[in-house]
């Protein structure tokens, strides 16, 4: 498991390289996602931004765009996210994290229209249905969130979130009996599940 002393090490070693290397853009990436992994926002966007000013390149913008999002600054974020995905329109990470800043920044209508987009061109991926039911789910659509976590479910038979959150639902809308048999479907996957354990419990004393 990578630690922060790791990290700061590899900071350390990225920084003394640019000393003779001062415009590579891949070693200011670098520099820029280690400053993110530790929490240093600012320091990550000046050094992403000195990057993408000698390489366009849709992995700085997408890594860019985390940061300002992190720093609270959906509109620069969702802005380097649309200019990755005019490199690389099919940029995964840009659209989801797009579609992410969209929902927060108070537009779901656009949000959806990207949820939806990732499933067209990643059908048989579960996280894309995933990620579309959570939206659902986030905007009290519990019938269309269940059919997606059904599909993830489809596509990955272990995914055990899916199983959760649909044994969620279910215990929300009083249907014990068919909660109980998908929290007992995941805990088959992982019995340490401590949500599915919690949720089990209320499921069955109801």
């Amino acid at each position: 498991m990578t630690t922060e002393k790791d990290i700061l090490k590899r900071i350390k070693h990225i920084e003394d390289e640019l000393t003779s290397n001062p415009d590579d853009p891949t070693l200011l990436n670098d520099l820029g996602v280690g400053f993110y992994l530790i929490g240093s926002y600012d320091k990550a966007i000046s050094a992403l931004k000195s990057a993408i000013n000698n390489e366009d390149n849709a992995l700085y913008f997408f890594n860019l765009g985390n940061a300002y999002s992190e720093n609270n600054n959906q509109d620069l974020a969702i802005d380097s996210y649309l200019k990755a995905l005019d490199i690389d329109p099919g940029h995964i990470g840009s659209l989801n994290n797009l579609a992410d800043e969209y929902e927060h920044s108070g537009d779901p209508e656009k949000a959806h229209e990207l949820f939806h987009y990732l499933v067209r061109i990643q059908p048989d991926d579960p996280l894309s249905h995933f990620n579309l039911g959570n939206f659902f789910l986030r905007q009290n659509q519990h019938i269309e969130a269940a059919k997606c976590y059904e599909e993830a479910i489809e596509k990955d038979k272990n995914f055990i979130d899916a199983y959760y959150n649909i044994a969620w639902i279910l215990y929300k809308a009083k249907a014990y009996n068919h909660g109980l048999d998908y929290a007992e479907k995941g805990l088959a996957i992982d019995s340490s599940h401590d949500g599915l354990n919690e949720l089990k419990k209320k499921l069955t004393i109801t």
